[in-house]
C-alpha cells in the first residue's frame, strides 16, 4: 500500500485514528506494516500505533515490531486484543477518547491572560508541577521548538500547555490560585491556533473516566470519538 492508500484506510474513522493520520502527514512516523485490514506505525519515541479490522489482522501486523518496543497505542478493541495476545508481558490498557478540531481558521483567544512561548529557564518548575520524574532534556527540546505555551496573569506565570511527544495537545496545567478564570480554555485555544499555523490538525486525548475534560473539549468545538484508543504497556 502506498501512502495515499494507507491514509484512505485510516480516514475510514478519522476521529479515532487522527493521531495516526497526523503522524504520517507531519512526517513523524515510519510505516512498519500496511494491508487492507491493518496498519502499524512507529514513532520516534519508540512506541507503536496500530489499528486492525480483526484480532488476526492485528497479530499479523504486530509480528513486524522490532525488538525494544514495549509501548503500544491500539485504535480499537481488535487491535487492543491483538497486542495482548502477541505480547503477553503487556498487561495494562488505559482507554482514551480522541478529540480533534475540524476547523481551519484560528479561534479568537479569550482576553483572560497573556500567552507567550514558555521560558526555557522555567522548565524545572514545569516538571515539578506536571512530571517530576520526567526527562528534563525532552521538555527542554519541546520548549526550544516552541511547542510549549505559558499563560501569565497578574504578572505571574499562571499555567502552561504544550504538545506531547506524539504530537497531541496536552500538558495543560493551571496553577490553583488562577483557576476558574477561563485560563485553561484560553491556553487550549492558543495551542489549537499554534497547530493550525503549522498546517496541523489540532487533536488530543481524554481519559474515558474524565467527563469534565470531555465537556471542556466539546465546549471548544472539538469532535470526540465514539470509540476509544488504548495506551498499552507493562505495569509491574
Amino acid at each position: 500500500m502506498n501512502e495515499q492508500e494507507i491514509l484512505s484506510y485510516l480516514e475510514q474513522d478519522r476521529v479515532l485514528r487522527i493521531d495516526m493520520i497526523e503522524a504520517i502527514k507531519r512526517g513523524g512516523a515510519k510505516v512498519l506494516y500496511a494491508a487492507p485490514d491493518a496498519v502499524l506505525l512507529t514513532k520516534r519515541e519508540r512506541f507503536c500505533l496500530v489499528v486492525s479490522d480483526t484480532v488476526e489482522a492485528g497479530m499479523r501486523a504486530l509480528k513486524t515490531v522490532p525488538e525494544g518496543f514495549r509501548l503500544f497505542v491500539a485504535h480499537n478493541e481488535p487491535s487492543r486484543d491483538a497486542v495482548f495476545k502477541t505480547f503477553p508481558n503487556i498487561n495494562h490498557a488505559s482507554a482514551c477518547w480522541q478529540a480533534y478540531y475540524a476547523g481551519k481558521d484560528p479561534i479568537p483567544v479569550p482576553d483572560v491572560c497573556e500567552i507567550k512561548p514558555f521560558p526555557l529557564e522555567q522548565v524545572p518548575f514545569l516538571m515539578s508541577v506536571y512530571d517530576p520524574d520526567g526527562n528534563p532534556a525532552r521538555y527542554e527540546e519541546g520548549v526550544k521548538r516552541g511547542d510549549v505555551l505559558a499563560a501569565y496573569a497578574d504578572g505571574e506565570l499562571a499555567g502552561f500547555i504544550g504538545f506531547h511527544g506524539d504530537g497531541s495537545g496536552g500538558m495543560l496545567e493551571v496553577l490553583p490560585k488562577f483557576r476558574r478564570r477561563g485560563i485553561g480554555s484560553a491556553l487550549e485555544i492558543a495551542l489549537h491556533n499554534l497547530a493550525l499555523s503549522r498546517g496541523w490538525t489540532p487533536y488530543g486525548q481524554i481519559y474515558t473516566t474524565n467527563d469534565a475534560s470531555r465537556k471542556l473539549q466539546e465546549s471548544l468545538g472539538m469532535t470526540i470519538s465514539d470509540g476509544a484508543i488504548y495506551w498499552m504497556y507493562e505495569e509491574e
